[in-house]
């Protein structure tokens, strides 16, 4: 389902500056502005832990996210992924939802490189471990 939700040109800037390798930003959270684009939120710091990723995630609206995730292999070798996130908790409002689902292939298709991606509705699918782990599939 196509929304016209479009993505903003800073968007795809800010993401081209974002994987590379010197950029020691650790995540970046979209939201859809005035219901015709997304836009980037909130972009961290070098210094942010998982934790303080999640405190940006709202509890009753939508939202999506890019984390750079440390993690070891299952062979042991230091490596990092980048994470697509789709949050849509359950007590965000329907239409809320609705368009963020629909527009969610707008924004993935300028993200070119991003290979885990996941959805949540809730804190407990988008715990560090979980993140890791699905990290490590794809290894």
């Amino acid at each position: 389902m196509s929304t016209g939700v479009t993505v903003d040109d800073a968007v795809v800037d800010q993401f081209a500056e974002f994987k590379k390798a010197s950029n020691k930003n650790i995540f970046i959270i979209y939201k859809i502005d005035n219901d015709t684009k997304i836009v980037s939120e909130t972009a961290s710091g070098e210094t942010e832990d998982f934790n303080a990723f999640l405190t940006h995630l709202p509890e009753n609206d939508c939202r999506y996210a890019l984390y750079k995730m440390d993690f070891t292999t299952s062979d042991g070798r230091p490596s990092t992924k980048l994470v697509s996130i789709a949050w849509s908790p359950d007590t965000a409002k329907i239409k809320s939802k609705m368009v963020y689902a629909g527009s969610k292939d707008a924004l993935t298709k300028v993200l070119v490189g991003v290979a885990v991606k996941i959805t949540a509705t809730d804190l407990s699918e988008v715990t560090e471990t979980l993140v890791q782990d699905a990290c490590r599939k794809f290894n």
